[in-house]
């Protein structure tokens, strides 16, 4: 009796979290204008303004190629996203930048957005993903 207990609570547990798997969508993202082969290509994805710039929650990174590289996050819910990217040229972990903070290393948002005097904000970097769509295209600036 208490075998069957522990069985019926196991499935059903189960049951409960297949639903919030049955959605989970990978996101490829293809990175244009690579400059070289130097260093690596990262990726922060943000799904809420608020946290925008500050707490993602997926990363990626490879080696960058100058041909282009495809960066992928795994085991997205559909919903709206923004992606922040840059080319870690000198390979310490940052966007680097000169002395009055513009970036010297290459850099890119999600719909190629662009701010002014700033990253661009979160409603224009933003996107959806679904079933139908899983793939979204960066330029480098």
């Amino acid at each position: 009796m208490k075998l069957t207990k522990n069985i019926s609570r196991t499935v059903l547990g189960v049951s409960m979290l297949l639903p919030l798997f049955a959605h989970a969508v990978d996101l490829s993202i293809d990175v244009k204008g690579i400059s070289s082969d130097k260093g690596s290509v990262l990726v922060a994805l943000y799904d809420k303004a608020d946290m925008w710039m500050k707490k993602p929650v997926g990363v990626a990174m490879m080696p960058a190629k100058k041909d282009g590289v495809t960066l992928t996050i795994r085991d997205l819910a559909d919903g709206e996203y923004a992606a922040s990217l840059f080319h870690d040229e000198n390979g310490n972990g940052k966007l680097d930048s000169n002395a009055i903070g513009m970036p010297i290393e290459p850099f890119g948002f999600s719909n190629d957005a662009s701010g002014n005097f700033g990253p661009p904000t979160f409603e224009q970097a933003k996107f959806k993903i679904d079933a139908d769509k899983k793939t979204i295209v960066v330029n480098f600036k």
